[in-house]
């Protein structure tokens, strides 16, 4: 009892900074108990709860006999109380421990993490990246199950990722991030002198040129699937998205944010995606047209008091950053995600 006390009284002090512009909005059939069930994520959890979930931190309450209080298992017991007039979330410790629920589903992202890579920008030659030198048919389009060669040494019997380079990163400055690399196959590595090393190509994702990159297989084992959703601080755009063969994400897409931990971003982080508004021009019912579509545009210019509201299409959260970008995957959507949309805090 004392014990118990004793967490309610930590819990109200830490969140005691709530303020009435941060009030928890809660789900109108938001439950009073819930078990927590294989396969739920800590995002979907806070959801049945609060209608911006981002905002976990506020409602989990500390329990002092738990090492992790952000962590949780199914079979727990969530139950909300009511602490001077703001909902905290308790949970019943539960006698079996598996895994602990992540903050989003790993099959999502499993196979799109073991792909991705950003390659630096302006030092490929210096990085010593290896590449493909090509095969001995000379063809510009390597198919799979060819001997092909590559520049720099690699590790006998390993398998390596092929990447093309992709298109070149820009923030919202113009300032030069990095290219995105396109995966393009997988080549085991056989003999080498130490400046070329023959190499068989065993799968490809798409057809494979002279000077594609070879670098190691991201490993995703032990990747940190448990961090707690907190709302952005900073202010950024899409810069590209995770699959490249469409020109709008959805949800559960990754998409590439054009800031990362040098920015102060970081995992966990929730944004608003939004879609500028379109410009207008016309100065009467007559004359208003979209301003990309009227012959009116140059003569009237699309003023800003013409311009039409941003719209909120879904939010992202952050589950890897690099230095100047990051990854996101989308986890609600009212509309598709475009490259060049707008991501802040979720306000």
């Amino acid at each position: 009892m004392i014990l118990q006390k004793i967490g309610i009284f930590v819990a109200a002090m830490l969140f005691a900074t709530v303020s009435v512009a941060d009030t928890l909005d809660m789900q109108e059939n938001h439950p009073t108990k819930y078990v927590v069930q294989k396969g739920d994520t800590l995002w979907d959890i806070s959801g049945k709860f609060l209608k911006k979930p981002w905002y976990w931190p506020k409602i989990w309450n500390v329990n002092p006999q738990i090492n992790d209080p952000h962590w949780i298992y199914p079979g727990d017991v969530l139950t909300l109380v009511w602490i001077d007039g703001k909902p905290y979330l308790q949970k019943a410790v539960s006698a079996q421990k598996t895994k602990p629920v992540p903050t989003i589903d790993a099959k999502a992202i499993k196979t799109f993490l073991k792909h991705d890579q950003v390659l630096p920008f302006d030092d490929l030659e210096r990085a010593k990246i290896p590449y493909v030198l090509g095969e001995n048919d000379a063809k510009k389009l390597i198919a799979e199950t060819s001997d092909i060669y590559i520049r720099g040494a690699l590790a006998k019997g390993v398998q390596y990722a092929v990447y093309h380079k992709g298109p070149l990163l820009k923030d919202e400055t113009g300032r030069k991030l990095g290219y995105q690399a396109i995966f393009k196959g997988a080549v085991v590595a056989g003999d080498g002198n130490g400046t070329v090393t023959k190499a068989l190509l065993v799968k490809n994702v798409e057809e494979i040129m002279p000077g594609d990159y070879v670098l190691p297989f991201n490993n995703d084992e032990g990747f940190n699937l448990y961090f707690v959703p907190k709302p952005a601080q900073v202010e950024t755009t899409v810069l590209a998205l995770g699959n490249q063969d469409y020109n709008f994400a959805g949800r559960n897409d990754t998409v590439v944010l054009g800031k990362g931990n040098k920015d102060g971003v970081s995992v966990g982080d929730v944004f608003a995606v939004s879609k500028s508004g379109k410009g207008v021009v016309g100065h009467a019912a007559e004359e208003t047209d979209y301003y990309e579509f009227s012959t009116r545009g140059k003569r009237f210019g699309a003023d800003k008091n013409y311009r039409l509201p941003d719209d909120v299409v879904g939010q992202v959260m952050v589950y890897k950053t690099y230095d100047n970008v990051s990854l996101a995957i989308v986890l609600t959507a009212k509309k598709t995600v475009g490259v060049g949309y707008k991501a802040g805090k979720p306000e």
